[in-house]
């Protein structure tokens, strides 16, 4: 492309990201819609390039600068340069991306209607377009286009997520990038979305402005649709009120036509006194106890919290090499499916080892006050114990039946002494005893893995983990809770400002698996609306993960964890994942390769810019997004879009509703 100095001053200059247009119409002239020529290029300004003339006018520029080096006016004054030579200076070239062209279509009804393609039917080489700088109507138009990829009601659904911005350093008073960006909420349905940037970029809020608006979704205006939305909260920004927000995101529902305040639910470890709804998101590690053992649909009941649990403490273990905690995280708590007596009982046992292993560190329930050894152990067994001194002790503490949890832990480690023991009682015992059970040992596989954790100290003192999310007294499990929340189409805030980063992690993953499984048995086993007989797809649910390089799998991870797969297969099971990190190297490429939607803010290192510069036409904006640092300049680029937008991305403000179009 060829431009004057003189008519890119008239159009108040072409910046790099410029939208531009090229086209072969006359203004204010009659086009027939089916001529090839009544079409409009679409290009991207993206830096200077030679003209054929360059040779001389880098000669001429040099002599000029020489001319001027002593003197007081620049080289290219009147009195130093002539006009003819100045003229000839003043035509450049411009290096552009062609985006697409708009061509106009007739629509079902037969009428005209603008079409975007992202290429070029046709060129010629002898024949020239001229080029244009949208003015904001026009720009508007471009900027706000929407693709063949949206849904039908696309239009419908817009909110303001800022204006366009094509430099860091725009000119003071210039009005003609003042033109509203327009995102469609319903982009991030079921789909993946990435938040990219440095800190203090504009991510987190970017992420509260694409928050609301979903949850606002639910307005009658806006189509009434209720969206389940997970917030996991590492630094309490979303969950807690704050001045740089006027408030936050959880008092969005005051703001939202159609909303109640149940609409937002915040989850946390602790009581906010700010926040008197806040529900406390703990478990009882311990269970309960069961009325009757012998009623298996009680101890199934009753051993839920234990078995969810556990899950939750094989999560906070998995940073963990040694060998006998790797066998410990693989130990199944859940009740057996066959309850003959010989099955329960070396289950109470298990049960009882288990509970002692977490009694070192946790509070126990009211309910348990003490350790039950009650029917764990037989008459002979305790004989064989009773007939070596250092274990006598724990046969007294069977026979006692409820012993204190203290005298528990030492009980069943002493019956790992025996066992380990070869000249201790319990080796006769145990022969006699296999003899008889068709080669079983009582010690059975299970059993041996809990004790020989519970002798071991380091693996004792990992339990403390635990502490901030176990409560005595909790009898249900936040994480059905939030699952239900969600899919009631709430706002779900989980506030894990106060908790350890390794637990905090573990039960962000318990949390989703419960999510994840809860939409895929929707998709597996769909209801049926009894008035049309169609099958009823599982509810929308997005999930918001923020420094996502802490949870997501990296390039060589295992891709069967619950996050590898709502990156890859949660599309189908109708859950969006919306993740931001300033690490996209990290994120693992099958991830990346299936995001949607994207927002790109600054990055400071080229290692980024390599892995980002691969998608779509990001490679456009590299050397931008490495040098301009400004807080909410991104490039956006959506379902919707056909191309990416530059945009000054909207401070958000929780009490208005100005991002609503």
């Amino acid at each position: 492309m060829v431009v004057h100095d003189h008519l890119r001053q008239s159009v108040g200059g072409l910046p790099l990201g410029c939208f531009l247009l090229a086209t072969r119409m006359v203004p204010n002239s009659q086009c027939d819609p089916n001529d090839e020529d009544t079409s409009i290029v679409v290009l991207r300004v993206l830096g200077p390039t030679q003209l054929p003339n360059q040779t001389d006018a880098d000669r001429n520029r040099f002599e000029a600068a020489k001319r001027a080096a002593d003197r007081d006016e620049q080289w290219d004054d009147q009195t130093t340069t002539d006009q003819f030579t100045l003229n000839l200076l003043r035509f450049a070239g411009l290096r552009c991306r062609v985006l697409g062209t708009f061509l106009l279509r007739p629509n079902a009804d037969d009428d005209w209607q603008l079409k975007f393609g992202a290429d070029l039917s046709n060129f010629y080489s002898g024949r020239g377009l001229k080029v244009y700088k949208p003015d904001q109507e026009t720009l508007a138009k471009i900027v706000n286009f929407i693709g063949r990829r949206a849904a039908a009601d696309a239009a419908a659904n817009r909110i303001r997520i800022g204006r366009v911005r094509y430099s860091a350093s725009e000119k003071a008073g210039d009005d003609s990038t003042n033109v509203a960006v327009l995102a469609d909420p319903t982009d991030l349905l079921a789909r993946r979305t990435a938040l990219f940037g440095m800190s203090r970029t504009g991510k987190s809020n970017t992420t509260k402005i694409v928050a609301s608006a979903v949850f606002r979704l639910r307005s009658p205006t806006q189509g009434g649709a209720r969206v389940g939305q997970l917030i996991l909260d590492p630094n309490g920004e979303y969950a807690n009120e704050n001045a740089q927000d006027g408030g936050s995101i959880k008092t969005i529902a005051t703001a939202t036509d159609g909303a109640v305040d149940d609409d937002v639910v915040t989850y946390g470890l602790h009581p906010h006194p700010n926040d008197p709804g806040r529900r406390i998101m703990k478990l009882n590690f311990f269970g309960n106890e069961p009325s009757n053992w012998r009623d298996h649909n009680a101890v199934i009941e009753a051993m839920t919290n234990l078995v969810q649990g556990k899950e939750m403490l094989n999560e906070l273990l998995s940073d963990q090499s040694a060998q006998y905690i790797s066998a410990f995280r693989n130990l199944r708590l859940e009740v057996p499916v066959d309850w003959d007596d010989s099955t329960r009982t070396r289950y109470q046992r298990l049960i009882s080892v288990y509970r002692c292993i977490l009694s070192e560190h946790l509070d126990r329930p009211s309910t348990l006050s003490q350790c039950n050894l009650r029917n764990l152990t037989n008459a002979e067994l305790r004989s064989a114990l009773s007939s070596t001194p250092d274990y006598a002790s724990a046969a007294t503490s069977f026979n006692t039946g409820s012993v204190h949890w203290d005298l528990g832990r030492t009980t069943w480690r002493k019956m790992y002494d025996a066992i380990e023991d070869n000249g201790s009682g319990y080796g006769a015992f145990n022969a006699n005893y296999s003899a008889s059970h068709e080669g079983r040992d009582w010690h059975d596989p299970q059993l041996m893995v809990a004790l020989k954790f519970l002798v071991q100290p380091g693996g004792m003192r990992l339990i403390s983990r635990l502490s901030d999310f176990h409560s005595p007294d909790t009898t249900s499990d936040y994480a059905d809770d939030i699952v239900r929340d969600l899919r009631e189409g709430r706002l779900v805030i989980v506030d894990q400002a106060t908790g350890d980063p390794d637990a905090n992690e573990a039960a962000a993953t318990r949390l989703m698996t419960k999510v994840f499984n809860a939409q895929k048995a929707d998709f597996i086993a769909p209801q049926v609306d009894a008035v049309t007989g169609k099958i009823i797809a599982p509810p929308d649910v997005i999930v918001y993960v923020e420094e996502a390089h802490n949870l997501l799998p990296a390039k060589s991870d295992d891709l069967t964890t619950v996050w590898s797969r709502i990156a890859k297969e949660g599309s189908k099971f109708r859950i969006g994942l919306v993740y931001a990190t300033q690490e996209p190297s990290s994120i693992q490429s099958n991830i990346l390769k299936n995001t949607d939607n994207w927002f790109l803010a600054h990055l400071n290192n080229t290692d980024e810019l390599r892995e980002i510069k691969k998608y779509y036409d990001f490679e456009d904006f590299t050397a931008q997004i490495l040098s301009a640092a400004e807080p909410g300049f991104l490039r956006m680029r959506t379902l919707s879009n056909p191309y990416t937008v530059p945009v000054q991305v909207d401070e958000f403000r929780a009490e208005s509703t100005a991002n609503a179009i």
